[in-house]
């Protein structure tokens, strides 16, 4: 998967078995991140307070 979705990256990084870390692609390189557990529904509130200016 990661050779489609990053094939400039290679070899690919090792995935972590922690739950909301991710790799950000940039410049060619993977950076580690971590990112926040959402629901579907958490995502899509914040989604609307950002866009409407309440975050």
């Amino acid at each position: 998967m990661w050779q489609r979705l990053a094939p400039i990256v290679d070899p690919a990084p090792k995935g972590s078995p922690l739950p909301g870390r991710v790799h950000v692609v940039q410049d060619g390189d993977a950076h580690p991140a971590q990112v926040p557990l959402m629901t579907d529904a958490d995502a899509a509130d914040w989604l609307t307070a950002t866009v409407a200016g309440e975050i």
